[in-house]
């Protein structure tokens, strides 16, 4: 193969006893209070061209950043997936930590997944193209131990450049004020984790019960010129008992690129659903020296639409918020767009089940986006049957962010097998105005009456492959696909689906 033609991409994530493509991966993971909890990750690679694709995975060691000779190499045939499971690879060995590339002859797509021990979240990441990579990356949400919401953040950060770079990394408390400063040099292709747990000896003094935000800068070591970087966090929940002790999601850090004055919310929620799923926003200025007044509003949906909520963000300051906060805490289901004044912002969402009087089962983690396409690419997806299986089914929240109302039967999503072959297609029933939401599974009218299926995936039997969405011609879309369990345990995560040309 000419690995001079293919389209590289790098993912920089935390991964333990497992698989992922891209840029950050482990094979065991130390998890608190004090066992180690071996991880399994798994990558899932999705091929959404008209032709076969052709690549290879190459793993690099975390510290050092040397090539392992183990690699991977795919073959997908058109609408293809495939499955990687780092824990099976032989040569890795079973507490190893790094980060991978993709290469490809076609501009192929990949998420991750951490398959935990029993009880923990699986939490899932998409990787990143070598455009994604910025010498500027904001993580609008890190948590050090002792915050009140007894969560804690391990952030891996990745250097994609085949040279040393030095990197700045600043975490900044909600007000925008600087409260640790950390600088290091990253070897080619290597990660550095940064973790929430330990913040004192990993990070820096004065960082226990931070609650914040972190952006990362990059230089090259040699001519000092812009470094790319790419990177990923995790969140878990830490306390040593409790209904809400397991909950573990990932999302992915954002490239200064991706900021802009106008993002979108593709699912905002108020006590929705069976535990009362919220969603919690937490919005960074990315300006270093300029404010900014942010608005978040709601488009109508199911149920009591919140009126919008306005504040005012410093250089580097996050806002929290939730919609339950304007609707006076009414049954809201649907989607949300943010603007900013002045500067480009950023912004993750998490949803989690808030009802006191059930067990505390899941809180999962996505990205605001500020632009979509017609067409969208998801290369992991699931359907398993009702109880007693207890598998994981995929459900995709899709937003029109245009600006043009898309017609009945104009959006389409097609899931396919792992061969390529259609497992089901589907077409939109209702309009969809500008701004509103479909949601869509393989199963056709399963929790939804927005598309209609043929064929759909039996709702009797498994199903795992990927799916591709589209629209009409020039239209504007992005989508968050949530996997669960049939029982809505804490097993649940979300991940954004992926923009495609």
């Amino acid at each position: 193969m000419n690995r001079s033609s293919f389209n590289r991409f790098a993912l920089a994530a935390l991964l333990a006893a497992g698989a992922m493509p891209l840029s950050a991966l482990r094979t065991t993971q130390a998890q608190p209070p004090s066992a180690s909890q071996p991880f399994t990750t798994r990558i899932y690679i999705q091929n959404p061209n008209p032709s076969a694709a052709n690549g290879i995975v190459n793993f690099y060691d975390e510290g050092t950043g040397n090539q392992q000779s183990v690699n991977v190499p795919f073959n997908l045939s058109t609408n293809g997936s495939t499955e990687i499971l780092i824990g099976s690879l032989s040569g890795l060995g079973s507490s190893w930590r790094g980060s991978a590339v993709i290469s490809a002859d076609q501009p192929v797509v990949a998420a991750s997944i951490q398959v935990p021990p029993f009880g923990y979240g699986h939490i899932m990441a998409n990787a990143f193209t070598s455009g994604e990579a910025s010498d500027s990356i904001f993580l609008t949400t890190f948590l050090a131990i002792g915050n009140p919401t007894d969560a804690v953040s391990l952030f891996g950060v990745q250097n994609t450049e085949a040279e040393n770079v030095n990197i700045r990394a600043r975490f900044i408390n909600p007000t925008g004020v600087t409260v640790a400063d950390v600088t290091l040099t990253l070897p080619a292709y290597t990660s550095k984790f940064f973790d929430g747990f330990s913040p004192t000896s990993t990070i820096a003094n004065g960082l226990h019960a931070f609650n914040g935000s972190v952006v990362v800068t990059a230089t090259k070591v040699l001519g000092g010129g812009p470094a790319k970087l790419v990177g990923i966090a995790e969140e878990r929940r830490v306390e040593p008992a409790g209904p809400a002790r397991f909950r573990a999601y990932g999302f992915e850090a954002i490239p200064q690129s991706a900021g802009a004055q106008t993002i979108y919310m593709p699912t905002a929620l108020c006590k929705s659903g069976l535990g009362d799923p919220t969603t919690f926003f937490a919005i960074q200025n990315l300006s270093f020296t300029n404010s900014t007044v942010v608005t978040v509003t709601y488009a109508t949906g199911t149920g009591t639409t919140p009126t919008p909520a306005t504040n005012t963000l410093s250089p580097l300051a996050k806002w929290s918020i939730d919609p339950c906060q304007t609707n006076n805490n009414q049954t809201y289901s649907g989607a949300a767009t943010i603007t900013s004044s002045s500067q480009p912002i950023a912004a993750v969402g998490k949803a989690s089940q808030t009802d006191p009087n059930l067990p505390a089962r899941y809180t999962t983690a996505f990205l605001a986006q500020a632009s979509g396409a017609s067409r969208l690419a998801v290369p992991y997806i699931r359907w398993s049957p009702p109880p007693p299986v207890a598998d994981f089914r995929s459900f995709i929240a899709i937003q029109n962010i245009g600006s043009a109302l898309i017609p009945a039967g104009q959006l389409t999503v097609t899931y396919y097998t792992q061969n390529g072959s259609v497992a089901a297609n589907c077409t939109s029933i209702p309009q969809m105005a500008v701004g509103a939401k479909l949601n869509s599974n393989a199963a056709g009218a399963f929790f939804t009456t927005d598309f209609n299926c043929s064929p759909a995936v039996d709702v009797s039997s498994t199903f795992i492959g990927s799916a591709v969405i589209q629209g009409p011609s020039g239209s504007s879309l992005i989508a968050v696909v949530r996997n669960t369990t049939p029982a809505a345990t804490i097993q649940t995560e979300d991940f954004n689906a992926i923009l495609l040309p």
